[in-house]
């Protein structure tokens, strides 16, 4: 009996190897299937399909790994749904902005050198000088695993001579530890934690934390040239206390592009704030036309700017633009 029992056993042992065995196999031949569609997924331009592999690849890893028509790198983060995806769909973010500005300004300019603050995981500043539409880079980032990501961009598109990097958040004020809040599923959305804060839309107060410490622009970058340079600022709502330690940077009349967005300004209690800094310039361009058409900054320009904005709604998409900024036209 005892031989018997040893004998069905060894042959349970067996029949589970072979269906093991088995089951492997399929497995291999699943994972070949999978990654030739994957494949041709990824050489096709249907936003949709690709859409599905980026949702698809957070069951799999943190990071992907892009490479799109260009030539450039980028290391992206499946949690993103915002700015990582966009890049995976449709290989840029924001791009066609940037160009409209760099060809309306080098048109009486010739703009050598990016301040890209907010700079997330390189969007911007990598493709502009890869492209070498600007020969220089620096970018601020204050998020941890923005700058590491950013840094490891960077080195994928052998750029570390061509753009520099730096862990801080721009404020008013030089070493102070700021408070960001992290935003779960959208890089693009971290903000620096003022006191006070009642706006609670998109669930800010229950983030979570992380601390930096906080730079002034001109502490960092003191050689600016009007027709040399740039300004790429977007620090979703936290613009005009960035500006208020920027004084040489709009005294040296270097053009800037900033975002406007009225939620996070108001949020901030930072809304009649922005007006004063606008104010300091003569003249703005709201971007989101397709052709960049200068306004002179006046009262009733102004006004225009700052009224009619509906209101910010969850569910819906931010409501916001974006405003080149200029002492000549």
């Amino acid at each position: 009996m005892k031989n018997y029992k040893e004998f069905r056993n060894n042959t349970t042992i067996i029949q589970k190897l072979k269906k093991v065995l088995i089951f492997l196999g399929f497995r291999k031949l699943m994972s070949k299937l999978i990654s030739i569609i994957l494949f041709v997924i990824l050489k096709s331009k249907n936003s949709f399909l690709r859409s599905v592999v980026f949702d698809f690849s957070k069951n799999i890893s943190d990071i992907i790994f892009y490479k799109n028509k260009y030539g450039e790198r980028f290391c992206l983060f499946t949690n993103d749904n915002i700015i990582s995806k966009q890049i995976f769909i449709s290989e840029e973010f924001d791009l066609g902005k940037f160009y409209k500005v760099i060809n309306f300004l080098n048109v009486s300019k010739k703009i050598e050198n990016l301040y890209d603050i907010g700079a997330n995981i390189g969007t911007i500043c990598i493709p502009a000088v890869k492209r070498n539409l600007v020969k220089k880079a620096y970018a601020v980032e204050p998020v941890r695993k923005n700058f590491d990501l950013l840094k490891i961009n960077i080195m994928f598109n052998d750029l570390k001579d061509r753009i520099d990097t730096f862990n801080y958040a721009l404020s008013s004020e030089d070493d102070k530890n700021l408070v960001i809040e992290l935003a779960h599923s959208n890089s693009g959305d971290h903000r620096v934690r003022l006191e006070n804060l009642e706006s609670n839309l998109y669930n800010e107060k229950n983030r979570e934390l992380e601390k930096v410490k906080s730079k002034k622009f001109d502490s960092l970058f003191k050689n600016l040239s009007k027709d040399k340079d740039l300004v790429w600022m977007d620090t979703q709502g936290f613009e005009p206390l960035i500006l208020d330690g920027a004084k040489n940077l709009i005294d040296k009349e270097v053009p800037i592009v900033i975002e406007f967005w009225p939620y996070g300004l108001k949020r901030n209690n930072l809304w009649d704030h922005m007006r004063k800094i606008i104010e300091k310039y003569k003249y703005y361009a709201d971007l989101s036309y397709n052709e960049i058409i200068l306004k002179k900054i006046n009262q009733e320009s102004l006004d225009d700017l700052f009224s009619n904005w509906d209101e910010e709604k969850k569910d819906q998409p931010a409501l916001f633009t974006d405003l080149l900024l200029l002492h000549n036209n």
